[in-house]
């Protein structure tokens, strides 16, 4: 599925970023892994995709349950949900610690993606960022 055909809820948070706009603060497998992703999203179709961005806004919906009731990104119940997201992760690749640690950081550090996560709480983008970290710690290891 082409990127223009996508109705993508991060679309409007991430108008007008270049590629390299998202890419240059990362090392190159960092870089090489987000490319790989889109081109495997380009050969999905749309069902493919709604799919996708329903897990997504299930998992961002559960964790801002979570911060809501004042849940630790270490606890155990948010650790499970964020091995819901690295195994949705694997759709498109598999990141390494590093990877998925530089992923959880560019969602707090791109003011676009800081933005679209602030859609479902303030503090969703650090407390996601913080409970990919230990994950990746504990279980990517």
């Amino acid at each position: 599925m082409k990127p223009e055909e996508m109705d993508r809820k991060l679309e409007p948070a991430v108008r007008g970023l270049s590629e390299q706009d998202v890419l240059s603060p990362y090392n190159d497998a960092t870089n090489d892994r987000i490319l790989e992703s889109k081109e495997i999203m380009q050969k999905w179709t749309k069902e493919d995709y709604l799919n996708s961005q329903q897990k997504v806004d299930r998992i961002n919906q559960e964790l801002t349950d979570a911060i809501v009731i004042g849940e630790s990104p270490d606890s155990s119940r948010v650790q499970d949900i964020i091995r819901q997201h690295y195994e949705s992760m694997t759709q498109y690749y598999t990141p390494t610690a590093d990877v998925y640690k530089g992923l959880g950081e560019l969602y707090v550090e791109q003011p676009e993606y800081k933005k679209l996560f602030d859609t479902y709480h303030p503090r969703l983008a650090v407390f996601l960022c913080e409970a990919m970290r230990i994950f990746a710690e504990h279980e990517l290891k």
